[in-house]
């Protein structure tokens, strides 16, 4: 690891980023009912906002590589700001076109946070602690989520909806000039590739032709489309079928989001004790099988809440934390100096989950009349996932944590634009 790269600082730097940019994607739906009623639509588009910060999302996940080996990972981070900024500022305009306009603004800058914080941890963190330093990174995510919760609707109701927008656009452009102060560093040390339409699709490509990754892309479809299921009919289940308060159901999703978080340090350091991310994605699947089949059974034996809300809680833990280990595992499997590129096509599965899963939960509900039977949804996407990293295993991957390249970089330590790489394994191991 390259000595003036100080990794609690970097972490903190893409943590920083990645609460921000969540910040912004939620921002809309913490003050829904606000933004309703000033711009003259129904609450409920609250999920068509947040469908469309996924699409750009995943449209810039597919160009992200590009840009991170063209102009650096730090670099790309603060065009994310910039993005995120401008997003955020149209988004504060009371109009139907500038909220769609920024939307997709603010989803263009989230699909460039992950392929640009995962080339800088990769290259930073030592191997034997990469799990639980993608974890951590990853808490951006609910921290972000509980910030726009608790300060959105007061700011609402004190000065107005527009301000949360403005003051996320505000902290945006201040943390994108932050980062300028050690960008020529980390991004004089990360690899580089020439800016081409081919690298475009580099990372497409080589999600394809690569099964352990293929089969870690899929299986995060399947996972982020149960952790958005969760989130988003958990109240609406307890509400109207288990006879909870808004309040009250507003506190088990509230639980739920804090086991999450704290799933993303604990299932981020087992995985580097037992130096198996593979076999904890696994486990993790099965226990979101469990969980979710639990909730199942409860609505077609009529078994007490507190039954559904243990299996909830299990689920907040599992399919709420299992997100570091998986950018952890892209990174181990991803070939050397293309971790952005194959990050950034990894995520397009994550995104397609999100945009999917919720669709495909509808859709049952219909079918059946009742959010606790429909779980089973839950159920089949686990399974698959289960399935598919089990296939991973099969493979016998290398089981001592390390990058899968690991021993080529130590073998090519000679070559210069390898010796960063090679150092941090020899370093740590």
């Amino acid at each position: 690891m390259t000595s003036t790269v100080k990794l609690p600082l970097l972490l903190a730097e893409t943590t920083a980023v990645q609460a921000v940019g969540t910040a912004a994607v939620l921002a809309i739906a913490a003050v829904a009912p606000a933004v309703a009623v000033s711009i003259g639509v129904p609450a409920s588009l609250v999920g068509t906002q947040i469908a469309i910060a996924y699409l750009g999302g995943m449209t810039s996940s597919v160009f992200a590589g590009m840009l991170v080996g063209s102009v650096g990972p730090c670099r790309t981070a603060q065009i994310a700001m910039v993005l995120n900024a401008a997003g955020a500022g149209l988004c504060a305009v009371p109009s139907v076109g500038p909220i769609i306009a920024g939307t997709f603004l603010i989803g263009l800058a989230y699909g460039l946070i992950n392929p640009s914080a995962s080339t800088l941890l990769a290259q930073h963190a030592p191997p034997r602690r990469r799990n639980i330093v993608f974890s951590i990174k990853q808490t951006g995510v609910p921290i972000g989520g509980a910030l726009v919760g608790l300060v959105g609707p007061p700011l609402a109701l004190s000065v107005g909806w527009s301000a949360l927008l403005v003051g996320i656009s505000l902290i945006s452009l201040s943390l994108a000039i932050a980062l300028e102060l050690g960008r020529r560093t980390l991004d004089s040390n990360a690899p580089r590739s020439t800016l081409s339409a081919g690298a475009a699709i580099r990372g497409l490509a080589g999600i394809l032709r690569n099964g352990p990754l293929a089969c870690i892309a899929l299986a995060s479809f399947c996972f982020s489309a149960i952790q958005l299921c969760t989130i988003s009919f958990l109240v609406v289940m307890l509400v109207e079928e288990y006879g909870f308060t808004l309040v009250g159901a507003g506190g088990v999703l509230a639980a739920v989001q804090g086991t999450g978080m704290a799933g993303r340090l604990f299932w981020g350091v087992v995985a580097d004790v037992a130096g198996a991310g593979a076999q904890v994605l696994a486990g993790l699947a099965l226990m979101m099988a469990c969980a979710a089949g639990v909730i199942v059974a409860a609505g077609f034996l009529g078994w007490p809440v507190a039954v559904v809300i243990g299996a909830l809680i299990v689920l907040g833990f599992t399919g709420v934390g299992w997100n570091g280990v998986y950018l952890s595992e892209v990174a181990r499997y991803a070939p050397m100096g293309d971790v952005g590129a194959i990050t950034g096509a990894a995520m397009v599965f994550t995104f397609a989950g999100v945009l999917v899963g919720p669709n495909i939960f509808v859709a049952i509900h219909s079918v059946l009349g009742s959010f606790s039977q429909s779980f089973i949804a839950l159920v089949v996407a686990a399974g698959i996932a289960f399935v598919l990293m089990t296939t991973i295993l099969m493979r016998r991957p290398s089981s001592d944590g390390l990058p899968v390249h690991a021993t080529a970089v130590q073998n090519t330590s000679s070559d210069p634009s390898h010796q960063t790489r090679g150092a941090t394994k020899g370093e740590h191991r």
